[in-house]
């Protein structure tokens, strides 16, 4: 295949995944990268052969993100038992009815109503949860625009490698089991639009990268047991409109900075350890304010005597 001998072709595709990925990685076989790389290299059954090449990246790292989420324990569209076999390729298939969420886009798309199983021989676009761009965007063209699962059993972590996939403007994992940190070079993702991965168990702190996603209207991280505090370079993310980190382990004080995001229409900041006054510059975005601004909802930990926020400007104070 590729006009290269096997040995050759195996060597070309793992110095092209070490270009997302630490290459020692590869030699620990338990890798979700070393079992990415090889299935890449000798187990992926869609034909033509896969050469070396970027569409080769995209396919690796959905692989590595597949083996890291134990894709096998999925709830649906997990791989089938055997790459090869057209009776276990269509079993898989019936057994996924994973669509993306729709959004309205201005672009043709592939892929966001096809259900096809993971690792199936069909062009990665086309498997459930995943969305790419169509032909109308001829340099982004089969590039991932949306990877989407909302309480389909995936667990594991997430791996750094999705911040390969520069073309995603939607990234939703919802209602899991992930576990970790969020890796910092999701910050690469330059034209992401949400960032959706509530109700897991993601732990850590918020990476600074993040907040230089100068195209981001969404931020979701709530019921997970994120820790650290909220930065001042909140006030980066000026496309904001829903930020929601409820029910985490976040302390500090909530920065002057967020009064800067002045598209932001909602805000859930309670159930963590916030504490201080809500800053000024926040209060003054509410949509009851003289002139009214975008800050429809506004909740934090205002109740109690003494309220852990002090807030007179909130919509609602979340219980104690």
């Amino acid at each position: 295949p590729c006009n290269l001998p096997p040995e050759q072709r195996a060597e070309d595709i793992r110095e092209l995944m070490a270009t997302v990925t630490n290459d020692s990685l590869f030699d620990d076989p338990t890798t979700p990268q070393a079992q990415a790389l090889n299935w890449v290299t000798n187990e992926d059954a869609i034909e033509p052969t896969l050469c070396p090449d970027r569409k080769m990246l995209q396919r690796y790292v959905l692989a590595a993100f597949y083996f890291a989420t134990e894709g096998d324990s999925w709830d649906q569209c997990s791989a089938p038992a055997e790459f090869d076999d057209p009776d276990a390729v269509a079993a898989a298939n019936a057994n996924c009815n994973r669509v993306v969420t729709p959004f309205q886009v201005n672009n043709d798309r592939v892929g966001d109503t096809s259900t096809d199983a993971w690792l199936t021989p069909v062009n990665e676009c086309e498997w459930g949860g995943i969305a790419c761009w169509g032909q109308d965007t001829p340099n982004l063209e089969f590039h991932i625009d949306q990877l989407d699962f909302e309480n389909d059993g995936l667990a594991g972590t997430l791996i750094s490698e999705i911040g390969a996939l520069d073309s995603l403007r939607f990234l939703i994992l919802e209602q899991g089991n992930i576990t970790g940190t969020i890796p910092s070079t999701y910050g690469d993702l330059e034209r992401l639009l949400i960032l959706d991965m509530d109700f897991n168990q993601i732990t850590g702190t918020m990476p600074e990268e993040i907040y230089g996603l100068s195209s981001l209207q969404q931020l979701d991280l709530n019921d997970n047991r994120i820790t650290g505090t909220i930065s001042p370079s909140i006030g980066d993310l000026n496309l904001l409109t829903f930020y929601q980190i409820d029910h985490n382990f976040i302390v500090g004080t909530i920065p002057t900075e967020m009064g800067e995001l002045e598209q932001l229409r909602i805000a859930f900041l309670s159930v963590n350890d916030l504490t201080g006054t809500m800053p000024a510059e926040v209060c003054a975005n509410r949509n009851n304010t003289i002139p009214p601004g975008n800050l429809g909802v506004l909740v934090s930990d205002c109740s109690g005597d003494p309220p852990e926020v002090v807030c007179s400007c909130c919509s609602s104070c979340a219980p104690v």
